[in-house]
């Protein structure tokens, strides 16, 4: 077979706090993804598991890119900072992909290192919502407010490369003092907030099953004070990047509610109506890291 028309495969992970997802792309279509639970406190079981999965593929692999929350320095590829609380900090100031592939011998295999928002903006832009957008902002909803933004039709990172952290932003200051935004529009708070209101505890909640009980007028005040939150930080990221759309990310934008339920949100900002713009949903859903970290490959090492 020759060079010319051999097939191309990128394997591609997409980290997270608990869950790694994976799949492999022969020439840009994605294979059916894989999940294993992540190895978030020790670094050599995140290698060796990682590894053990780039072992297992049955054909030539012409890379290897991988989506990572924290702050991506993609210039010498490095993870300058991932989770607080211990969680992922033993990826902080390391090369991911280089490190990996090194590990199971196999460093000839070319590396990419992406933001995870950064890769489902990617995603949006090259194939999903936000094809026909030159300047566009994703806000992911899930453990923390996860942002990215394209501007002149350009991936902006940042001289630090912390572009688009828009959930560090610091409201409610007088009565919360400088506690982020994460805090406030995290999906873990809404499992808080369902906990102190029925008991239990929290981590016994999976916020997206809120949207199910919605007939329950108490569930549905829960929801809606935590909306009203997601919708002042979009007031605030449209009132500073003036944006043609937001685009909004993480599993839990799936629930066909939310969308509908944050545009009355937003409809009771007083200046809101001086900002509209659309608000869309990703097209991509739960695999826009997966094919964020394949184009952000092919886009970066070609």
């Amino acid at each position: 077979m020759t060079q010319q028309s051999r097939k191309h495969h990128v394997l591609v992970f997409e980290v997270n706090t608990n869950f790694t997802r994976y799949a492999l792309f022969t020439d840009g279509r994605m294979g059916i993804p894989g999940t294993i639970a992540t190895p978030n406190k020790d670094v050599d079981a995140f290698y060796e598991a990682l590894g053990q999965i780039v072992l297992r593929q049955q054909v030539p692999l012409d890379g290897v890119s991988i989506s990572c929350p924290g702050f991506i320095d993609t210039k010498t590829q490095t993870v300058q900072t991932a989770q607080s609380a211990g969680v992922l900090a033993m990826l902080r100031r390391r090369q991911v992909g280089k490190e990996l592939v090194e590990r199971i011998g196999r460093p000839d295999i070319p590396t990419w290192l992406e933001n995870d928002a950064n890769c489902a903006a990617m995603a949006e832009r090259l194939s999903g919502n936000a094809r026909k957008l030159d300047d566009f902002v994703l806000l992911t909803l899930d453990t923390g407010l996860g942002g990215a933004m394209f501007l002149d039709g350009k991936l902006r990172r940042g001289k630090d490369w912390r572009a688009a952290e828009f959930g560090m932003m610091i409201i409610n200051y007088d009565s919360a003092g400088p506690l982020p935004l994460h805090d406030f529009v995290s999906t873990t708070k809404l499992s808080e907030w369902y906990a102190e209101e029925f008991g239990g505890a929290p981590g016994d909640v999976l916020p997206s099953s809120l949207f199910r009980q919605l007939d329950n007028p108490r569930v549905y005040a829960i929801v809606e004070r935590w909306l009203k939150y997601v919708a002042v930080a979009v007031l605030n990221v449209v009132a500073t990047v003036d944006p043609q759309a937001v685009l909004i990310g993480g599993s839990i934008s799936r629930e066909p509610r939310l969308l509908p339920m944050l545009e009355d949100a937003l409809d009771t900002l007083r200046d809101w109506r001086d900002f509209k713009t659309s608000i869309k949903r990703c097209k991509h859903g739960g695999n826009a890291g997966l094919m964020g970290a394949y184009y952000a490959f092919m886009e970066e090492m070609g």
